[in-house]
């Protein structure tokens, strides 16, 4: 929806040393500047920044891209909201791309009126809670009495929602909002109509009233929702009432805390991860700043991959009760199926995270998470075969059911490990274990079945009595062919042809297909760009929101020589060697790839033969066999591929 012209403009003003040094601490090294990676613990500097080409990579975890690429990342925000968050920070005046269909622009003005009216909503609690008699007698003794000081309040911007029924509405009002979006950000509600009152008008109340309130905020700090805590033991209204999900909210992609407590949780390389606001409330308060909340849903796919960009071990918290523990086994399996690494703490009956950080401070209760946290398998495998009590059917169900969870677990050293320790536990035989594990990955998991069927096509294939190693283009072949396209794109192959146009041809005349999906949408991007443009060059490849990360990974490969304190003479060599080379570099490459489809279209013949075809189609087969046969033997002549 940004125009192409505002996209290009953003990624030209954002200074990618400027963005990253916000969170980074960079020193100069050569053309380059260096740190210690956010994203990953190091202690010695493997992050590099390179100003001259607007791009960052770390060398230790991989994570690379442009500024907006880093924005992306480091703040867990959309392509399109990092370019709007690097436009409000150097003063760029967004253009919309014309030609959108008009709800678009509707969608992107209620999405905006939505977050100004949910900012204001939070300002109005915070005021009527520390400026108000109302809210400083009720809301605010509310949360000194449950042992918050006032710097906690303040970090978290808790509030009080007045008694009167349309307080908030009237100054809403006043303030020149539009009662539609305030009723879908679901801060007020419209009174039913008598249907026998024809002089009956639109009138609204306010949803939260005596209730105090936890605004919830997305990654970035913006209030998206809110939480409003009864405070009446007599009130029959829910104990709690949270915001309809609308543009800005849906609850499956939001972890209450998560925006205060991120910095931690990357600085201690832990979630901790409880159910209720006050929990993280409390644990933050006393030093614990590494916890957010599920606010009592169970874990979502979206909740894991946030977590998931600042850590890759994650400590749940739980009440001692059954209750508790019901809560700590549910949702587990996607953490596992995102192959992170769970624990789980369990407190002692009738304890809660909140209650029991009171109890005994934090110091104590962090050294009662690392006294008593347990790995999640083992846990599951004690408490069910505890409900088993030695009945044998229950045991079994037991055994499966523990299975299945290291059946989700992606890394086939973590699912030895976990077999090898619950075989053990449940006194069953490690190798029963094993072939339960690989028939449910091998039901449910498409992605092996189609590795399956790879590695098929790569065994010894038999033709004419001949046996020969099927060579199979690999993804460092295919990446060399994008490599080139990146850095030589726009340098003549020969004297007709640039890099891009010679590589594109090839392609398209012989119908190549690249067996890593990512590199073919690459192909495909690429085509169009030239067809439009009559050229592709590195800075579209660095700046494609599809491709950046490639792009970064390939530009910053090419100048590793850069971290070497001789590097410009380094630099000069090496940059020489490959424009020497990359002619034939390209070629070589293009023919292992040829190389490739033809043993393809080989195999699938060989299959066509084995059918029961009538004598013509045979024949036709045949010759066609004996033609890509002998394409394949010139191929592989060119590059000396031997043939047994």
């Amino acid at each position: 929806m940004i125009s192409p012209t505002t996209i290009e403009k953003i990624l030209d003003t954002a200074d990618i040393a400027d963005v990253v040094g916000e969170y980074v601490t960079l020193k100069r090294r050569g053309v380059n500047m260096m740190g210690n990676c956010p994203f990953h613990n190091e202690k010695t500097p493997s992050f590099v920044v390179s100003p001259t080409k607007g791009i960052f990579k770390c060398f230790g975890c991989g994570k690379a891209g442009n500024s907006a690429g880093f924005i992306m990342e480091h703040n867990g925000l959309s392509y399109p909201d990092a370019l709007r968050w690097l436009a409000a920070k150097y003063h760029i005046e967004i253009e919309e791309e014309k030609g959108n269909k008009e709800d678009i622009q509707q969608q992107k003005s209620d999405r905006e009126a939505l977050l100004t009216a949910l900012s204001f909503a939070s300002k109005y609690y915070v005021d009527l809670m520390q400026n108000h008699e109302e809210g400083k007698t009720i809301g605010k003794a509310y949360f000194i009495e449950r042992g918050l000081r006032e710097d906690t309040i303040e970090k978290f911007e808790l509030g009080y929602s007045k008694k009167e029924w349309r307080h908030f509405f009237d100054q809403a009002i006043k303030s020149g909002f539009d009662a539609a979006i305030l009723e879908k950000a679901g801060l007020i509600k419209k009174k039913e109509k008598k249907e026998d009152d024809p002089n009956a008008v639109d009138d609204y109340f306010d949803i939260y009233r005596e209730r105090v309130i936890f605004p919830i905020h997305d990654i970035t700090g913006r209030v998206i929702a809110f939480g409003a805590r009864q405070l009446k033991k007599d009130d029959r209204s829910p104990k709690y009432i949270n915001s309809p999900e609308n543009d800005v909210y849906h609850k499956s992609r939001v972890l209450y805390g998560l925006y205060q407590a991120k910095k931690s949780i990357r600085e201690k390389d832990v979630c901790y991860l409880t159910e209720g606001y006050l929990d993280v409330v409390t644990l933050h308060q006393n030093g614990i700043e590494n916890t957010v909340a599920s606010s009592g849903t169970s874990l979502t796919q979206e909740q894991v991959k946030l977590i998931s960009r600042f850590t890759d071990n994650i400590t749940m918290l739980y009440d001692g009760d059954q209750a508790g523990i019901k809560a700590a086994l549910r949702g587990t399996d996607i953490i596992l199926e995102n192959n992170l690494n769970i624990r789980i703490v369990v407190f002692p009956d009738g304890e809660d995270p909140d209650s029991y950080c009171k109890k005994v401070g934090g110091t104590a209760f962090e050294q009662f998470i690392k006294a008593n946290e347990t790995d999640f398998i083992i846990f599951k495998t004690r408490h069910l075969l505890g409900e088993s009590a030695g009945d044998p059917i229950k045991k079994a169900s037991v055994i499966r059911e523990v299975v299945e969870s290291i059946a989700k677990i992606p890394d086939p050293i973590k699912r030895s490990v976990f077999i090898k320790q619950t075989s053990s536990m449940l006194d069953t035989n490690e190798q029963v274990l094993i072939a339960e594990a690989n028939r449910i990955r091998l039901k449910g998991n498409e992605k092996v079945s189609k590795q399956i069927d790879q590695e098929f096509e790569n065994l010894i294939i038999h033709e004419d009595g001949i046996s020969e190693r099927n060579i199979n283009i690999n993804e460092s072949r295919e990446k060399a062919i994008i490599r080139s396209l990146v850095l030589y794109g726009n340098l003549p192959l020969d004297e007709e042809n640039l890099v891009v146009k010679f590589i594109l041809d090839e392609i398209e005349m012989d119908k190549l297909e690249f067996d890593t999906t990512h590199f073919n949408e690459v192909i495909i991007i690429a085509k169009e760009y030239f067809e439009t443009h009559g050229f592709v060059d590195e800075y579209f490849f660095k700046n494609n929101e599809k491709t950046t990360q490639l792009a970064s990974d390939i530009i910053l490969d090419s100048q590793k020589h850069l971290l070497s304190e001789n590097w410009a003479l380094v630099a000069e060599k090496i940059v020489k060697k490959d424009l020497d080379n990359y002619k034939e570099e390209i070629i070589d490459n293009l023919n292992y790839l040829k190389f490739s489809h033809v043993m393809k279209l080989i195999k699938l013949n060989s299959e066509k033969l084995k059918e029961n075809l009538e004598e013509d189609a045979q024949r036709e087969i045949i010759e066609v066999q004996m033609e890509l046969i002998k394409v394949k033997n010139q191929l592989a002549a060119l590059k000396g591929i031997i043939i047994h």
